[in-house]
């Protein structure tokens, strides 16, 4: 329906039952004339209410979707989601697939169920800097598990890397550094003047138009990002299938409202316009006291993620582990310099939360058997111990989570110990090594995996409780409901005549001229304004050089956007239009109640 043609409020065609009538021609309208220098004309406008208590109105999804602007179903938010109960279990999901099934994942979904599952005792050292702890543990007699599990404080079969240390990282590493996953788009307003709003961290803004569209621009959304430097390479790849309604699905909301437009007066050619009445009533047409103001019915019973293809990238090239304690506290590692959603660095995030959970502690080694004096063939450290020349001393000072492994020189190894290093510089070592298993080359070991029927964390009840709480806060999107029900602006007005209800205090009941803002300007079908406020001076002015304010922004009947004048005969006003040209209003004598006559004369 196009908002621009004249037709009956859906409220007072409910009222109208048919009848046989005679047909009539409707004569063709006179062209209008703009006002010139000079014209004087006179106006009469009348203000009349028709209040419908309790009007119900059911939207279906068709409803929204075809007669909300998609600019409107755009900005109306209706939660952020939070990404991290899914991605938990996603990851949960994934490190649960039996290993029998595991060869049937993707070679780079393989590696990462492979450090999922990494514990002291599973995990393969060949290749790193760590493998000649295996010669260590052979020389006294020890598995190289276990000399690994009691350096990190953990059971030889605990995993190294957890599920919530994982989820963690992924959400503030991968999620909250995309583009939009930081701001979402929403009405422009005096605190949002570019309409851009924050997002709560971790989340993935969901509006009304994911909902209608079965949330189809996820993966277009959430992929690669070309904004900033560097460019984000997105989180979300391939399908991503999830439908939180059912056919039946409906809002069912319920308005109190004055269904009759408003009658104001086009400047520019001396025309009586209507003006949607919805706009200054939104505050007191839904009662949110009352839990019914709105229901939503018809949502999927367990909200659930059908499909969905995680990414996380990885860095082209090999990144060093760091060999200084310096720059502290992370050291010198070249991991620390690349962006944040990268594998490498993930990993080193990671490894650092896991870092804060060990203890400064040294665990010493020797061979089977008793030895007088103890003899110790190696000393494992981390946060304590140092070396003093050629010897290690292990209770020396040493910066937390500084890893030293030190081995008494009469053990024979086919390669040296690795050097001291700090621990994530260690687990990154560790990890990159074992993402390339199966011969994937570097920078062939970007993560892609597809989970199904991953529970996103939140009831239906929760969704529909935020649903409604956000729709209240959201003064465009009231709007945008109540018009669908309320749909009668037609015109170009200036100013509107109001009459306050007769339980305001003495001093606000009378008549009232309005002066329209940008909320008053009709809109198209796409949600935009058909033509710009333009009104440089809003407002009534007692003298036509503009210095002498009458009106005022006050509240009356919950309106307390509009510049507000009381008016009486004899009252002499001035105003500026939108193209700036200057009238002067004379108020005349009342023609009837509810009814006031103006001689309007432009002025320059």
């Amino acid at each position: 329906m196009s908002r621009n043609t004249p037709h009956i409020p859906l409220v007072l065609a409910a009222l109208l039952a048919p009848a046989c009538v005679e047909e009539v021609t409707v004569p063709e309208p006179e062209p209008l004339v703009e006002a010139e220098l000079g014209d004087e004309r006179q106006i009469q406008l009348r203000f009349l209410r028709l209040d419908a208590k309790d009007f119900v109105q059911e939207l279906s999804l068709e409803d929204i979707k075809e007669r909300f602007p998609e600019k409107i179903l755009r900005e109306t938010w209706l939660l952020d989601m939070d990404l991290e109960p899914l991605i938990r279990n996603a990851l949960l999901t994934l490190i649960a697939t039996p290993e029998l099934d595991v060869p049937q994942l993707p070679r780079s979904a393989q590696n990462m169920w492979k450090l999922l599952n990494m514990t002291a005792k599973s995990t393969s050292l060949d290749g790193t800097t760590l493998a000649p702890l295996i010669g260590v543990g052979e020389a006294v007699g020890l598995g190289p598990a276990t000399i690994l599990a009691d350096l990190i404080a953990v059971d030889p079969n605990e995993p190294i890397i957890t599920v919530d240390l994982t989820t963690r990282a992924v959400i503030d590493n991968v999620v909250t550094t995309h583009p939009n996953a930081q701001f979402r788009p929403g009405p422009v307003d005096a605190e949002h003047p570019d309409g851009k709003y924050p997002v709560a961290p971790g989340s993935l803004p969901v509006s009304l138009w994911d909902v209608v569209t079965d949330f189809a621009e996820m993966p277009l959304r959430f992929g690669p990002a070309d904004s900033g430097e560097p460019a984000h390479p997105g989180f979300i790849g391939g399908e991503f299938k999830f439908k939180a309604t059912t056919p039946d699905f409906k809002m069912v909301v319920k308005v109190d409202l004055n269904a009759l437009p408003y009658k104001g007066l086009d400047l520019t050619d001396g025309t009586v316009a209507n003006v949607n009445s919805t706009k200054s009533q939104i505050l007191s047409a839904f009662d949110f006291t009352s839990d019914d103001w709105m229901a939503i019915e018809g949502l999927v019973p367990a909200l659930v993620v059908e499909e969905m293809t995680m990414t996380i990238a990885e860095d082209p090239a090999f990144v060093a582990s760091g060999a200084s304690q310096t720059p502290a506290p992370l050291g010198d590692s070249p991991v620390w310099d690349l962006p944040r959603w990268l594998f490498e660095r993930l990993i080193a995030e990671v490894a650092v939360a896991r870092a804060a959970a060990i203890p400064a502690h040294c665990s010493e080694y020797g061979p089977k058997g008793q030895v007088d004096p103890p003899f110790i063939a190696v000393q494992a450290c981390i946060g304590q111990g140092a070396y003093d020349g050629d010897a290690f001393d292990p209770e020396a000072e040493a910066p937390e989570h500084w890893t030293s492994i030190a081995v008494d020189d009469s053990v024979v190894l086919d390669s040296p110990p690795p050097p001291p290093s700090y621990f994530w510089d260690v687990l990154l070592e560790v990890a990159q090594v074992r993402l390339h298993d199966g011969g994937l080359k570097e920078g062939e070991g970007d993560i892609s995996f597809t989970l199904k029927d991953v529970p996103v964390g939140t009831t239906v009840d929760q969704l529909v409780s935020q649903i409604k709480g956000n729709i209240q806060k959201n003064p465009a999107a009231l709007s945008a409901i109540a018009e669908l029900l309320n749909e009668n602006t037609e015109g170009r007005a200036d100013f509107y005549y109001y009459v306050p209800k007769l339980d305001n205090d003495p001093e606000l009941q009378g008549d009232w001229l309005y002066f329209v803002t940008a909320a008053d300007i009709e809109n198209d079908d796409d949600g935009a304004p058909v033509r710009p406020y333009g009104y440089k001076k809003p407002g009534f002015f007692r003298d036509s050089g503009l210095k002498d304010k009458a009106s005022a922004v006050i509240a009356i009947d919950g309106d307390t956007s509009h510049e507000k004048v009381k008016i009486a005969e004899g009252d002499v006003l001035y105003l500026l239009d939108d193209e700036q040209r200057l009238f002067k209003l004379v108020v005349d004598a009342k023609p009837a109640p509810h009814s006031v006559a103006l001689t309007v004369t432009r002025a320059r």
